[in-house]
């Protein structure tokens, strides 16, 4: 059976000026998918932070198949 890519939210940080830092685990099929879905080579941090920006938003629109779930 095939992995299926993931994004495990830590920790969120609320700042003043109204901004937050988030705090992610994803695992090696998410990893995979971000390197075929960009066409890179490597991952670094802003890459795959930015990807992963992109898909929240999709997923809070529920778009390209994108959306929630919440496991506890």
């Amino acid at each position: 059976m095939k992995e299926e890519p993931t994004i495990n939210i830590g920790e969120v940080i609320d700042h003043d000026d109204g901004t937050s830092t988030i705090t992610f685990e994803v695992n090696d099929a998410f990893e995979q998918m971000y390197l075929e879905d960009t066409g890179k080579k490597r991952i670094t941090k802003r890459g795959l932070s930015n990807y992963i920006i992109d898909i929240i938003i999709k997923a809070n629109n529920k778009q390209d198949g994108y959306d929630f779930n919440y496991e506890k």
